[in-house]
């Protein structure tokens, strides 16, 4: 079988923090939101993962029910990934409180044919070499850039830390970051001369609530809204959207109306608390609709 989307990385688990309390744990990390926004447009999606012994019965049911192939998700000595998430205002606080080994060489064996694959470390845990080693497949690649642009510390608190790696850049078809991800790649403008020296065909760069910028070689550079709506949790939004994305991308090769689904899919993620909630596809399409008619191209 070749599916339409393959989300490679380690699934994690989350205990979100905010004034009302401690929430969790929920499944997260690209592998779950990237899939599940897949699966919200009728994709077929397969995860490529390691999870720790102590991932339950309940868990690996949990996920196939949703209909996303489980059988490269293999199981390792080491614990589950798991993150706290402090959300205090607008600042978000990542603490990584147990962390399961990266993925081998191994785990690309045997490795399922789809249309797309997108990358979605969440703390380095997809080695470079093995990045590039995707990178040959005949499938259209993306890769979330957060996983990369992580440092922890003793303690467990994520930061920012440098990273650039041009020849895995440049064999992408996507890459999805944020602004400050940027940043860590050395763009410090977010012109559309800055986007192309990295070396993607597209950029997208999500900007939460004032919505994405999506840069593109062919069409250059376009402000896409975010859907009006109430947030209650931004977690997973950004995976959301470019699993939306490529979904749409692979059926229709259309930067923008790709874009809007993208977001429309990202404005169900944040209604609700954890991956509870992604939309029909035909809900999505009407927020996607709402959303490009209010794309506008950028200049510079």
């Amino acid at each position: 079988m070749r599916y339409d989307l393959a989300v490679v990385g380690h699934i994690v688990r989350d205990y979100i923090s905010r004034r009302g309390g401690v929430r969790g744990p929920s499944l997260g990390g690209p592998c779950i939101y990237s899939s599940l926004a897949a699966r919200a447009l009728d994709a077929s999606v397969v995860v490529v993962s390691r999870v720790g012994e102590d991932f339950t019965r309940k868990e690996f049911a949990w996920i196939a029910k949703r209909g996303i192939a489980i059988d490269k998700i293999l199981a390792s000595p080491s614990p589950t990934t798991c993150f706290r998430i402090d959300y205090r205002n607008a600042d978000r606080t990542l603490q990584v409180k147990r962390r399961c080994d990266p993925l081998s060489p191994i785990d690309l064996e045997d490795f399922p044919g789809s249309l797309a694959v997108h990358i979605g470390p969440v703390l380095d845990e997809v080695p470079e070499r093995l990045a590039l080693r995707l990178a040959r497949r005949d499938s259209v690649l993306s890769l979330e850039a957060q996983g990369y642009t992580r440092h922890l510390s003793s303690s467990g608190i994520v930061s920012r830390r440098k990273w650039n790696n041009a020849r895995l850049l440049k064999s992408l078809e996507v890459l999805k970051a944020s602004r400050p991800e940027l940043h860590a790649m050395g763009v410090q403008r977010m012109t559309s001369r800055n986007l192309s020296k990295l070396g993607p065909r597209i950029i997208l760069v999500t900007k939460g609530a004032k919505g994405t910028t999506v840069w593109s070689r062919d069409e250059g550079a376009f402000t896409i809204p975010a859907y009006a709506t109430r947030i209650r949790d931004p977690t997973g939004a950004g995976d959301a959207l470019v699993g939306g994305f490529l979904v749409t991308w692979i059926r229709t090769g259309d930067l923008l109306w790709s874009s809007a689904v993208g977001s429309a899919v990202a404005s169900f993620v944040v209604e609700r608390i954890g991956p509870s909630n992604f939309g029909s596809s035909k809900q999505i399409e009407r927020r996607a609709e709402w959303i490009l008619e209010r794309v506008d191209r950028m200049r510079g």
